[in-house]
């Protein structure tokens, strides 16, 4: 098995966007359909697409003899199997399909980031200790859950705007209703929040040990504590006068700029 998916990496590394963008398909295409049609191939799509996700993840894992921690790059793709599968969790809490386009786009972009850029591991040396494991297991669970939540809080204000003009289409039916997304939207933020928040601490305890210096990744740390905050500061705006649902929705919604941002410097550093 080790040799045969050795000999086939080249090929597998490109597996995950192809079926995400089948998924973003098929999901459009459900869209477009009548409200009558059967959502059964979108289904399908979305799962197969996360499905082979993880099964290249577990066969590169095999093939190459450690946990797919090696780089930020592999980092970010356990995230977005992260946001992919936080998604077919959605479809059956909200009972809808109707927000697989933005998911899976961003999966496919995702995908096709980390099949462009895949490097050789930098971090083989550590033999990727219990601690380090967890500490990159809770952040990019965490990343993948604020992306989440910060596109359930853009899905609030797109349908909050199309109500509050009357709009009654195939889409906005399809759609979760504004409560449910709320819901949904700040159990995702404050999970998130949690856990990168635990991730990041730690990290620091296992750079101490691993020997090195917080000051060799800055930029990395500086804006995952930006994001960590950004995000905490959602729940405290509802305790705040005159507090309302816009005001958290557009922060989890813009909250997916400093998590950009925390990808690109982490993928530029240790």
């Amino acid at each position: 098995m080790s040799n045969f998916t050795a000999g086939m990496s080249e090929l597998w590394r490109w597996i995950p966007p192809f079926l995400y963008s089948w998924a973003v398909v098929a999901h459009w295409r459900g869209l477009l359909a009548s409200p009558d049609a059967s959502g059964k191939g979108r289904r399908i799509a979305g799962a197969m697409a996360v499905g082979g996700h993880g099964l290249q993840i577990v066969l590169l894992s095999i093939a190459f003899g450690r946990l797919p921690f090696g780089t930020m790059w592999e980092a970010l793709s356990l995230s977005v199997l992260v946001l992919s599968s936080s998604y077919l969790l959605l479809e059956r809490l909200a009972r809808s399909a109707s927000l697989g386009v933005p998911f899976f786009l961003l999966s496919a972009l995702g995908s096709l980031l980390v099949t462009l850029n895949e490097g050789p591991a930098r971090l083989q040396i550590i033999s990727q200790p219990v601690l380090f494991s967890i500490h990159v297991a809770l952040g990019v669970s965490g990343m993948g859950l604020l992306t989440t939540s910060g596109l359930l809080a853009a899905a609030w204000l797109l349908l909050y705007r199309l109500l509050r003009s009357r709009r009654f289409g195939n889409f906005e039916r399809e759609m979760p209703d504004l409560a449910s997304l709320d819901r949904l939207f700040r159990a995702a933020s404050g999970l998130g929040t949690s856990l990168l928040t635990v991730a990041a601490i730690l990290g620091v305890f296992w750079m101490q040990g691993a020997g090195f210096h917080l000051e060799t990744v800055e930029w990395k740390a500086g804006t995952i504590v930006l994001v960590v905050i950004w995000n905490a500061s959602i729940p405290l705006s509802r305790r705040f006068p005159g507090y309302a649902p816009t005001r958290a929705a557009w922060l989890g919604f813009l909250g997916l700029l400093p998590l950009a941002f925390a990808v690109w410097a982490g993928v530029r550093v240790l």
